[in-house]
């Protein structure tokens, strides 16, 4: 029977040929995405624990000699450099990885990207920064991605030994930002939390792989009608039910062996690569990174063929209960109102995390939500059919026109097969919506703020703790002063009385924004620095923001006037630097900073402040653009095809029709009807249980309100739904070509 089976795929004319390759094709994309996420996933933790060296301390215990570590972060043109400070007190002190030795005094290893700067690159806009001479390049191993900047500076015990902040260690950790969560020696900056990029790409995972399915779905019941009359004759014939399924099994299997090793084909030759360079993280992978696991290899290997063989058996349930139910053109059963249950229950489930809280652990959001989006877009294909069948017996009642009566007579008599050809757009439209809806939601409630074009020009040095009557030198502002580019340099000192500054000052409610931490500047340095604001007529002084929120302030911002105290020494919080915004003026004001307070926060322009805060938000609209842009070409995919195997099916009574005087516009209409219908009745509910299904994980996830999208969305909307009218007039010259006399005669 294999071997029968082997013959009927393989030697089954041109229509099996096509529908043997369409297959091979949906499931080697199915694989390839799968792979994707699974690789994805592994990218991810693979990335994140190279930033565990960076994460050493006194903690990491070991039994080499000690060795003083310092790590600190720096920036170039809103990079961050990853800088270590080492010095080895003996020949077996730890060597960080990427290393050949512990770098000697006066000397440094560097990245290959930070090493091409380097070498590209004025010395004072970013060498001055290291002392000694580059000693060589630092490895992969202990870089997270090809593009990252990192140093390692040698030093003596005991120069390194006097900084604030060096401590001693005996080994390199090996624990991922991701796993030292709250401890206190974890650097701040630095890595990620896997755990909740591995949350949002289960999330992705899912959104993909539901078109996916529909797709492969859509794909195998291509010219299921004689498929199921071939199988059928052969019941008739004396074959078993056992056989037919094992010579349905066959085909199944055939072509989900070859579209897996297709799959594994396009994701290691084709997709492994470009996807490496695409900054998921915020940064790039080694296509090293997007590995397979045995398990892995296992488990899509092995499980696409078994799922195939089970949706192949699953398939012949009306040819196994009646070979003759076939022929007869039974009308299957008109699907129940329990359709309803398994949206509801979804929906219901995430308005219970609202009320009752979400889970601490990630694992346990992810087994929290993840259930609950299944059972949504689960309910989405399930109610299809049975909001179809409302809306064809609707459209019954209200029309007499021939091609609207017919088109409902069959909407009606098999709703199901109507809606599968557009459950895939139903899907997109539902994932797209919460893609969009989410994103823009996380947006609105960002903490950052876009800065003004001045506003980035500005540079900030937070160098002072605060708790003593700091002083910056004169010497070191006459020469910010006197660099190429600099306009002005300014001095915030802290307010004795510890006054505030109203959020509408610069343009902020006061309804989400709190009052802003003030401090003091002179108005003559200020009136130097000029892209920042400006002093009342008359006023000495003026309070100004201490650190955040500055990036809405521009040479037309009046800060409130204020008097500097008589006598005592005020302490110096903040000093700020304002240049004509070029680079070469940005990074050797930063350079001079830097080595005025090595010890000291890395100083930092407004709009890369800006910029932390929107940071992961960028990566969110980054996979949600990935999300959108590969769900609806798939749906795309699953309508065309549906329909094209669907007029394949029906080519016999079509023709019949146009034998009997139907005008082919008529048919026309019955097609467009058949496909429109259930589109657009089913896609206001998907899209409502969209922005539904978001503002409930959003308010339980985030505590976020949901926020409306903007008009790009609904434009998107509309272009999906206008395009997939566009794939179903795409079908009318092969309506034309299947209807003619030749074809009923034929059949």
């Amino acid at each position: 029977m294999i071997r029968l089976g082997l013959r009927l795929t393989l030697n089954g004319g041109r229509e099996a040929l096509i529908r043997l390759i369409i297959l091979v094709v949906s499931v080697g994309l199915g694989t390839g995405l799968l792979l994707i996420s699974v690789s994805g996933i592994n990218a991810v933790n693979h990335q994140n624990g190279r930033y565990a060296w960076l994460e050493s301390s006194a903690s990491s215990r070991g039994q080499a000699a000690p060795e003083w570590w310092l790590v600190t972060a720096d920036y170039y043109q809103g990079q961050v450099i990853a800088r270590v400070d080492v010095a080895a007190t003996g020949t077996t002190s730890p060597v960080p990885p990427g290393l050949p030795r512990v770098p000697a005094a006066g000397q440094y290893y560097a990245s290959p990207a930070l090493a091409a700067l380097l070498r590209t690159l004025p010395r004072d806009q970013l060498a001055d920064r290291f002392p000694g001479r580059l000693a060589g390049v630092i490895g992969d191993a202990a870089l997270p991605a090809p593009n990252s900047l990192a140093v390692v500076v040698g030093y003596i015990p005991a120069t390194l030994s006097h900084v604030s902040g060096a401590q001693k260690i005996t080994a390199m950790s090996t624990t991922p930002p991701s796993g030292c969560s709250g401890n206190s020696s974890c650097l701040i900056g630095v890595g990620l939390n896997a755990n909740a990029i591995d949350l949002v790409l289960c999330v992705i995972a899912l959104a993909l792989l539901f078109p996916v399915l529909m797709f492969t779905g859509s794909a195998t019941r291509l010219s299921a009608a004689r498929r199921e009359q071939r199988f059928a004759a052969m019941r008739l014939a004396g074959g078993t039910p056992r056989q037919i399924a094992l010579i349905a099994c066959v085909e199944a299997v055939l072509s989900s062996v070859v579209g897996t090793g297709l799959g594994f084909g396009l994701f290691y030759v084709l997709l492994r690569a470009p996807l490496a360079s695409i900054p998921f993280t915020g940064a790039p992978f080694f296509p090293s990174d997007l590995s397979l696991s045995l398990i892995d290899v296992l488990l899509v290997g092995l499980g696409v063929p078994v799922a195939a063989a089970v949706v192949a058996l699953l398939a012949l349930r009306r040819v196994n209960i009646s070979p003759l139910g076939v022929t007869r053109r039974v009308t299957p059963r008109p699907p129940g109102v329990w359709r309803v249950l398994p949206l509801l229950a979804g929906l219901g489930l995430l308005g219970w995390y609202v009320v009752a809280g979400r889970p601490h652990s990630t694992g346990s959001q992810i087994q929290a939500f993840m259930p609950s989006f299944v059972l949504v877009m689960a309910g989405l294909v399930l109610i299809g059919p049975w909001l179809t069948m409302i809306g064809a017996r609707l459209a019954a009642a209200r029309t007499r026109k021939p091609a609207a009566l017919i088109a409902a007579r069959r909407l009606g008599d098999n709703p199901k097969a109507a809606f599968r050809a557009v459950s895939g757009l139903v899907l997109a439209l539902f994932i797209t919506t919460v893609a969009v809806v989410s994103i823009t939601t996380i947006n609105a409630n960002a903490s950052g703020t876009q800065p003004t074009p001045a506003a980035r020009a500005v540079l900030l040095d937070q160098a002072f703790d605060g708790d003593s009557a700091n002083r910056v030198p004169a010497a070191l502002l006459a020469r910010l002063d006197g660099t190429p580019g600099v306009t002005g340099t300014m001095v915030v000192y802290q307010d004795p009385q510890e006054r505030s500054i109203p959020p509408r000052t610069v343009g902020l409610p006061a309804t989400r924004y709190g009052s802003l931490g003030a401090g003091l500047v002179s108005c003559a340095q200020l009136d130097r620095v000029r892209i920042l604001g400006r002093c009342p007529a008359g006023a000495e002084a003026a309070l100004f923001p201490v650190w955040g929120l500055l990036g809405n302030a521009s040479s037309a911002t009046l800060w409130p006037g204020a008097t500097l105290p008589s006598g005592g020494r005020l302490t110096a919080l903040t000093i700020v630097t304002g240049t004509d915004g070029t680079t070469a003026a940005i990074e050797t004001a930063r350079t001079i900073l830097d080595n005025a307070y090595p010890a000291g926060e890395p100083p930092l322009t407004i709009g890369e402040i800006s910029g932390q805060d929107m940071v992961r938000y960028t990566q969110y609209q980054r996979l949600a653009d990935v999300v959108i842009l590969t769900a609806l070409p798939i749906a795309g995919c699953t309508l065309a095809a549906s329909l094209a195997g669907g007029l394949a099916d029906r080519k016999r009574p079509f023709s019949l029709l146009r034998l009997t005087g139907a005008p082919l516009g008529m048919l026309r209409r019955v097609v467009t009807l058949e496909s429109a219908v259930p589109l657009l009745g089913v896609a206001v509910i998907s899209i409502a249980a969209g922005f539904g299904a978001s503002a409930l994980f959003l308010r339980a996830q985030m505590g976020y309100t949901l926020s409306w999208p903007g008009a790009a969305y609904y434009l998107m909307t509309a272009a999906g739904v206008v395009l997939s009218l566009a794939i179903i007039a795409a079908t009318f010259p092969l309506l034309a070509r299947i209807t003619g006399p030749d074809v009923a005669r034929n059949e």
